[in-house]
């Protein structure tokens, strides 16, 4: 099986909107496009490397993993304002769209593309084996 499995590909969403969001608190203080930005590309990059069968995951994690990256942030640098938290949340609406719509492009072209390469494959090996 190619590609790296579900939980992994939870992993690499997460770990690139946490690293957008450390170089926000880093430059400005607050949560902001940096994390916006690592949320998209660690959802494209989900979507690319992840297997097949697990490609649903990918595809619909964008607001999971902005909410929980965004709570524990937050959480650990405001000293428990989950209400202006939450606020931001609402506010990162488009942005969780945009992951969303990313993963769900991306999955929709790997399946139809796989999809599409198969009976060329088979008929390719087909005539190796009577070759």
């Amino acid at each position: 099986m190619r590609g790296i499995p579900s939980w992994a590909a939870v992993l690499v969403a997460v770990a690139a909107t946490v690293v957008g969001a450390v170089i926000d608190q880093a430059v400005s203080g607050r949560l902001g496009a940096g994390m916006l930005v690592g949320l998209v590309v660690g959802i494209a990059a989900a979507a690319l490397a992840v297997r097949r069968g697990s490609i649903f995951t990918a595809m619909v994690q964008a607001p999971l993993v902005l909410l929980v990256v965004d709570l524990v942030v937050s959480l650990l640098t405001i000293s428990g304002r989950l209400t202006l938290t939450l606020i931001a949340v609402v506010q990162a609406f488009p942005t969780m769209a945009i992951g969303t719509a990313v993963g769900l492009v991306l999955g929709l072209i790997r399946i139809l593309a796989q999809a599409l390469r198969r009976p060329a494959d088979r008929t390719a090996a087909g005539r190796r084996a009577h070759a």
